[in-house]
């Protein structure tokens, strides 16, 4: 008998995604995107996560994506000090985000030390204001970290057991997705699970119990193999649970269930709150 699932190249299911960017996917590949991903995951139980970039971000996508009854909302401020008018100014324009009830988490936040934008000072400083909003609002945190993993554990940690700290697109080793998970943090893996050193990500992977794992798109981005390089959407996601399912060795329903579960754990009442009725595009 055919699996939906395992059948997603072709055709493809609403399945829980953790973490894809809807506007960046509008920008990429325009309104029929949208109009697919809506078609497929309304009347689900699944959902999706649309993060926030910056400090001003919030209202512009609550309006586009708002009444879809599938997707959550986390507002945050990727690192680019740069772009930011000061680091204060943006954190409190951010807070009037994260307080609204519409938004559940905070993120993403974190360390890029491979573009570099802004000093590791500035970008430590950013995301420790970012780490103490969450836990002022009683919000989990999504983190991006890009090899950051020493910076970024030792900012986490004093956190991760007092809220939900989820770092999102992991892409460190079996070792270090230990020591994150003795923080008490989540992980979330992407289509990068396909490319590049697969030993490293599987024995990461390997290394998450179920209870703290998820899985994601970061759409448009991480468009899993043989997709790789062309944008992607929450649709693609099924060949990322796919092969997590095969390096895990346990059946794709059982992953499916189990990654819903762990996201309504992570994000709490909000994720499975109901949403307005009668959304259409």
């Amino acid at each position: 008998m055919s699996d939906p699932v395992a059948d997603s190249l072709t055709a493809p299911v609403a399945l829980t995604d953790s973490h894809a960017h809807l506007s960046y996917v509008r920008d990429r590949l325009g309104e029929a995107a949208l109009t697919a991903i809506f078609q497929a995951y309304a009347g689900t139980a699944a959902r999706i996560l649309d993060p926030g970039v910056t400090y001003n971000d919030f209202d512009d996508r609550l309006d586009a994506f708002g009444d879809w009854p599938f997707v959550r909302f986390a507002s945050g401020i990727w690192p680019d000090v740069p772009a930011l008018p000061s680091i204060s100014t943006a954190l409190a324009q951010l807070e009037r985000a994260v307080r609204r009830p519409e938004c559940i988490a905070v993120g993403e936040a974190g360390l890029d030390y491979h573009w570099m934008n802004g000093t590791a000072a500035e970008q430590a400083s950013l995301f420790q204001g970012q780490l103490e909003l969450a836990s002022a609002c009683g919000k989990p945190i999504v983190v991006h970290s890009r090899e950051a993993a020493l910076a970024t554990w030792r900012l986490v940690k004093p956190f991760a057991g007092k809220l939900p700290v989820l770092l999102h697109c992991f892409s460190y080793d079996g070792e270090w997705a230990q020591r994150f998970l003795e923080a008490g943090c989540y992980l979330s893996f992407a289509g990068n699970l396909s490319y590049g050193k697969p030993d490293t990500l599987r024995q990461a992977l390997r290394a998450v119990p179920a209870n703290r794992l998820l899985l994601e798109t970061d759409a448009p981005y991480m468009n899993p193999l043989p997709r790789r390089g062309q944008p992607s959407t929450p649709l693609d996601i099924g060949r990322t649970y796919r092969l997590a399912a095969e390096w895990r060795a346990v059946p794709l329903a059982e992953l499916a269930a189990s990654v819903a579960t762990v996201a309504a754990e992570v994000f709490g009442p909000g994720w499975a709150g109901l949403k307005p009725a009668g959304a259409t595009r």
